[in-house]
């Protein structure tokens, strides 16, 4: 059969999940229940886990997607070149408001009179008036003087130092490449193992993502690029670094250590506006339902904050301790997809036709054919807009338009499929035929028709919008919409 059995009742999930597995949610069991409940990403982060326990998460991922017959991506998120102090002399020290503390070149362990951490350049780099933070923030510095082998810096806000605690340079241009030596390992396991998305930290600019582009080229790798925007200059160069990446993550951790809290919001905003005018998925992460990780039911600001970010343009929410480390990973995204199903009912965002054609992305063919499906679906009542999706991009237009519609994109390649992801409103379902293996338009239409009522995602009375181009093998954008009633399509096949 060309797919397992899964009757959509209503309107399926929009909102893709993005979930972060750890020890609480790697096992199969909880794998597979993760994705009944809206997994459509797997999140592995290489931040934490040897190489060995994330390829046996990889593997349960397969397993279980597989078995469910989903087309779950898995992401790999590169670590970066993030800045950790070294094991703490004594496990933990004090550093109180008012006193001066040095950082010092080496990789000793770090003691009340002299601090050394894991950036060999960190002394060539900072300058004096310069922040230094230490612990996510909790700890706030600032240099008052430089050696050639010795920074000062006076404690603004004090706390508690212990080993391997996170440093952020919120106002120093770091001069280390964006890839360090453990991330070209982890990427080389990620082309290994065919992960389907890379997570690329700490993005400065367009050249970042350029460069992890041409290494997945050279290893005839076609997997996708999320640009994870958490630094200044990320937001400086922000419709550059868009262009280049295949989809974008708003990275709110680090984004508000490094910039005042209260601008993330408005950040967010303007990266989820760039990505809609660009055509291009956008990730909104952390924090966002930060007390399921003890407890089993969010905070009414955690909801509203799933709602506004759907509401504003989203494509996906990302979940990260919530489902690694956290009491109740299944309940979470449980409650993910709840909330995100009600906001999807009364969403306002859908595209006018107008204004998608004046976006500045996009071949204008291609976004005629998507807005005149749209149109065409919505007074009809048809259930799905449907696409063979060979690259994705027809699929990816038809998310940003934010119909009321959902999206069936066919192919009869997992992988393919895999690459819909992140694409809000966007059902990707595998059929066991390749275009090219059917005779005609006629027949085409005839077996999908056939595909989709025996495994229950429409009936015989539903109406159904086909996207597709003619003649088959030909590398054109879409140029053909038909409409049908199901029933009517079904004949009599060769």
């Amino acid at each position: 059969m060309s797919f397992t059995k899964r009757t959509v009742r209503g309107q399926p999930l929009r909102t893709k999940i993005v979930c972060t597995l750890g020890p609480a949610s790697r096992d199969s069991d909880t794998i597979e229940r993760l994705i009944e409940a809206g997994m459509s990403v797997a999140r592995l982060n290489m931040s934490h886990g040897s190489h060995e326990v994330h390829r046996e998460t990889f593997a349960a991922v397969r397993a279980g997607a597989a078995k469910r017959d989903r087309p779950v991506a898995i992401m790999m998120d590169l670590s970066g070149p993030k800045i950790r102090l070294h094991e703490v002399e004594g496990g933990r020290f004090a550093l109180r408001p008012g006193q001066k503390i040095d950082f010092v070149r080496g990789d000793a362990a770090c003691t009340p009179d002299a601090l050394t951490c894991t950036y060999a350049r960190f002394i060539d780099d900072v300058d004096v008036d310069e922040p230094v933070y230490i612990n996510d923030g909790a700890i706030r510095l600032t240099v008052v003087n430089k050696t050639v082998d010795t920074v000062t810096c006076a404690v603004d806000v004090g706390g508690v130092v212990s080993s391997r605690k996170g440093i952020n340079l919120p106002g120093t241009r770091i001069s280390s490449p964006s890839l360090t030596d453990k991330d070209v390992s982890d990427l080389a396991l990620g082309i290994e193992l065919g992960a389907d998305i890379f997570a690329l930290s700490f993005v400065r600019g367009a050249d970042d993502v350029k460069d992890l582009r041409s290494r997945l080229i050279a290893a005839r790798s076609d997997a996708q690029i999320v640009s994870k925007i958490e630094k200044p200059q990320a937001l400086d160069n922000l419709d550059a670094i868009i262009e280049a990446s295949d989809a974008v993550m708003v990275a709110r951790g680090d984004l508000g250590i490094e910039l005042p809290v209260e601008s993330v919001p408005l950040h967010q905003k303007r990266i989820v506006r760039a990505c809609r005018e660009a055509l291009k998925p956008v990730i909104v992460a952390t924090q966002v339902l930060e007390s399921m990780i003890e407890n089993p039911t969010p905070t009414r600001a955690e909801v509203s904050d799933i709602a506004n970010a759907i509401e504003d343009g989203c494509d996906a929410l990302m979940l990260s301790a919530e489902t690694a480390a956290g009491k109740h990973p299944l309940l979470a995204v449980e409650t993910m997809a709840r909330v995100s199903r009600d906001v999807e009912k009364v969403l306002t965002t859908r595209s006018e036709p107008a204004d998608f054609m004046a976006r500045r992305a996009g071949d204008a063919l291609r976004k005629a054919m998507v807005i005149g499906a749209v149109i065409i679906a919505e007074p009809l009542g048809a259930k799905f807009i449907v696409v063979r999706s060979e690259s994705g991009v027809t699929a990816r237009y038809l998310s940003k338009v934010r119909g009321m519609c959902p999206v069936l994109a066919v192919h009869h390649d997992a992988g393919v499929l895999r690459r819909h992801a992140l694409m809000w409103g966007v059902l990707a379902v595998r059929t066991d035929t390749d275009q090219g293996e059917v005779p005609s338009m006629e027949d085409d239409l005839r077996r999908l028709a056939r595909s989709i009522l025996e495994e229950g995602l429409v009936v015989t009375s539903d109406r159904i919008v086909v996207v597709s181009r003619y003649p088959w093998g030909e590398q054109l954008p879409p140029n053909n919409i038909r409409t049908l009633r199901v029933g009517d399509a079904l004949g009599a096949l060769p």
